[in-house]
């Protein structure tokens, strides 16, 4: 990965935390990494836990950030979340 693209990465989780936070989510982790998988944001909503996997995309033309989440992506997040 790039210089440029980590810290756009960056740059995205935080600007995704601050819009967690301003709706009263609370975070409790970052970057939680298993062997398998990792989760972006570990956050608490009153008394739901909420996995947060944050996506930037440049452009839409290939679809949004959502369609972005392939199913291997989809199997990893839910490895680490069940891990956490």
């Amino acid at each position: 990965m790039t210089q440029v693209r980590a810290e756009a990465g960056v740059a995205a989780e935080l600007l995704a935390e601050r819009f967690l936070r301003a709706r009263g989510l609370t975070i409790v982790a970052r970057n939680y990494r298993t062997r398998g998988g990792e989760i972006d944001l570990v956050c608490n909503d009153g008394k739901v836990l909420v996995f947060v996997e944050v996506r930037l995309r440049r452009s839409s033309a290939f679809g949004g950030a959502a369609a972005s989440v392939t199913p291997a992506k989809q199997r990893r997040i839910i490895l680490a979340a069940r891990h956490y």
